[in-house]
Order: structure tokens, then sequence, then C-alpha cells
């Protein structure tokens, strides 16, 4: 008699398949399982497997703009993978044998692409130069940490389709009001990065601040800030209105501050290359979704 398959692992990641990007979720099982697909709303796919369930059953914080979270709840002799998604879009099945065998699901990431093709980012990575900025307690400056963000959200926009628009070099330190000559009526959004610094180094947590000028704007910095914490686990610090961001009249625009940079936990996730991956992608996704809710054009309405 056929030995019953066991799920012994759960993850997802996002994969480039000829130039089209996928969100995924895999499930290792020690044989191949009979799988069914369901849709019991847009936004949720329900995958159920005849299997025993072998590893914790929780859920998954994904929150990679289309996936939000994948919940594992175990039957008697069936296991339910409830997938929630942040698009309505279908799955595609593979199930690739071996040890382990791999159930996986792949969703299209072109909701994405579809909301960014084309659009004008501006990405103002703060200071440069002989400015460093703050500095963090063991030897981090605000200039290159900035920029090493600024470069996440760039690849991120640009494998979206975005057109991204730099307001300085890595060694260069532009005025502000040169900064602001990259804005043009064009402009989809305007994306500042900087790291909080202050004599006080206890404090720690992300900000985000924002332009008073445009409406909505508060609340889109609300949604980008929830996000980031969300993601990276950080206490927030608030959001607050950008007396500078005003000279931006009526274009989106947004000051992120991931961290306090002089405390010392903070300046420490500075130096994993995934904190800036992650900041920037719950920015992006963010901003995608506070767009597309209520058909909010620019800011501009």
């Amino acid at each position: 008699m056929p030995t019953t398959p066991r799920l012994t692992n759960l993850y997802s990641k996002v994969i480039l398949d000829k130039e089209e990007q996928f969100s995924t979720v895999i499930i290792e099982a020690t044989a191949p399982p009979p799988v069914t697909i369901s849709y019991p709303q847009p936004d949720t796919c329900r995958v159920t497997l005849r299997a025993i369930l072998n590893m914790y059953p929780g859920s998954l914080y994904v929150q990679d703009g289309i996936i939000r979270e994948v919940t594992v709840v175990a039957g008697d002799d069936e296991v339910s993978f409830l997938i929630g998604l942040d698009a309505a879009v279908r799955a595609d099945l593979t199930v690739m044998e071996g040890m382990p065998c791999r159930v996986v699901l792949r969703f299209s990431r072109r909701p994405l692409v579809d909301f960014y093709r084309d659009k004008l980012i501006v990405l103002d990575p703060g200071h440069g130069g002989s400015d460093g900025g703050w500095r963090g307690p063991v030897n981090l400056w605000e200039r290159d940490m900035a920029w090493k963000t600024a470069l996440a959200l760039a690849k991120i926009l640009e494998g979206f389709k975005a057109r991204v628009l730099w307001t300085r070099g890595e060694q260069e330190n532009p005025s502000w009001e040169e900064r602001l000559q990259k804005v043009t009526a064009s402009t989809f959004c305007f994306i500042s990065v900087h790291e909080h610094g202050e004599a006080d180094a206890g404090l720690r947590g992300t900000a985000v601040r924002y332009n008073p000028n445009c409406r909505g704007n508060d609340e889109l910095a609300v949604r980008v800030l929830e996000r980031i914490v969300a993601r990276v686990k950080t206490p927030s610090r608030g959001v607050t209105a950008d007396e500078e961001l005003t000279r931006l009249g009526e274009v989106p625009g947004l000051r992120l501050e991931p961290v306090a940079i002089t405390n010392w936990v903070d300046e420490g996730l500075l130096r994993n290359p995934y904190f800036h991956q992650k900041v920037a992608l719950a920015t992006v996704v963010a901003i995608k979704q506070y767009f597309q809710r209520g058909n909010r054009t620019y800011g501009r309405e």
C-alpha cells in the first residue's frame, strides 16, 4: 500500500522566467500528493493536498505585492494552504518529482508591472559626496545607507518597467534646488531616502515624511510606514509633514527614514543587504496599493 505523502517545508520566493516575474509558493513533500486548487474569493487561492502535515501549521508572512500570506490548515487526511492575494491572479501548478518532491504554485506579478510601466519615479538619496549626514555609533554613514536603499528601490522599480531618474550620482551632493530640478509635471512620485539621527542614541525606528501640498499624501505616508514596519519589524516613529517637500507642489513626495542610524540596534540592521531590499519592496508595494484603491490618479484628483 502506498505511503501517504508527508509535507515537510513551505516557502515563497520571487522568480524571473524569460523576463516575466512570478511570486511562488513552494511546498515540499516526501512524494507527489494529489492536489486540488479552488478560489473561494477573488483574493484567496485554496490549495488542498491529500497528505500528512509534518511541519509547523502556522502562517507564512510574505507581503511581496502579490502574495500576502499563506495560512496552513491541517485536517485528518488532507492539508489546505490558504494563499491571500493582493491581486486577483490565478496559480500555475507544477509538481516536480524528486527528493524532496516540490509542489510549485506560480502567480504572475504582471499587475505590478502593469501599474508601474512607464511611470517616472525620481529617487533622491540623501546627502552625498563630502556630506555624509549622520554617522552611526560604529562607522556607517547616512549618505552610504541612503544610496543602498535607493539602489534597491531602483532595481525593483526598473524590474516593473518604471522610469527611474536619480537626483545625484554616488559621489555627488547637489543642492536641494538642483535636486528639485529633476522633478517635472510628468513625475509620478518623488522618493527621498535618509536615515534619522540625533543625540539620543536610545531612539530607534522608522518614520515617513510627506509633502503636505499634495492631497492624500499623508495617507500615502501612513500606508508606506505600515508596510515597512510590518516587513522589517522596526518600531514606528510615525508620519509628519516635511516642509522641504512642499517645494514639490502637487507631486506626491515621501522622505523615508527606515531607521535611526544613531542607535546601535538600528545601525546593525543597515548592515544586512536584505534590510534595504525589504524596505524598498514594502515602499513600492504600498505606493501601488494606495493609488489603486479608489482609482486615485497621482494624488491630484
